[in-house]
């Protein structure tokens, strides 16, 4: 079993917790987005939106809701992997009121490309976790999905900006 590595006495398992998390999240992030910038020009935002997009979700409600983030934020997500000819939007052909986003071919080429640097960086880091990664990756989601389904409590402003951003919002 790997070791812990020493950190300050933390008071609560929710913050031992967060604290894990955040450093994981740090661990993989700033190498695979460096990576990923230097290799194809890609955010990890955008990197996840074409895949999503790649996977099906063809409408920006749709990705807006299935990433948790706001639409004006897939809105320039899109944007850029559109001006670069990864992605066109267009009417749906059902209902020209929808947007509908499309994976152009180079945008194809792109997500493979950018998919092989992705695994080439975590891949060592999930192999370290044995078949217990599959796991962990199940159970992340499952958390994920009963954080967002908790109602926020009253006394939190929702519109105060987050205590911490992620690699990607620090650099626009």
């Amino acid at each position: 079993m790997a070791e812990v590595p020493s950190s300050p006495t933390l008071p609560a398992a929710e913050l031992a917790f967060l604290t894990a998390l955040w450093d994981a999240w740090q661990a993989l992030t700033a190498r695979g987005e460096a990576e990923l910038r230097a290799r194809h020009d890609l955010d990890l935002r955008s990197f996840i939106a074409l895949a999503y997009v790649q996977g099906g979700a063809d409408q920006p409600a749709q990705l807006a809701r299935e990433l948790g983030v706001p639409r004006y934020e897939v809105s320039r997500v899109l944007h850029a992997l559109e001006a670069r000819g990864a992605v066109t939007r267009g009417q749906a052909p059902t209902d020209a009121r929808r947007v509908t986003v499309t994976v152009t071919p180079g945008g194809a080429v792109l997500w493979q490309e950018a998919l092989a640097t992705v695994r080439a960086v975590t891949g060592p880091a999930l192999a370290s976790l044995g078949p217990q990664a599959e796991q962990l990756t199940r159970d992340l989601h499952v958390l994920a999905q009963a954080a967002r389904s908790l109602p926020a409590p009253p006394e939190l402003d929702q519109s105060a900006p987050p205590l911490c951003t992620s690699p990607t919002q620090e650099s626009e």
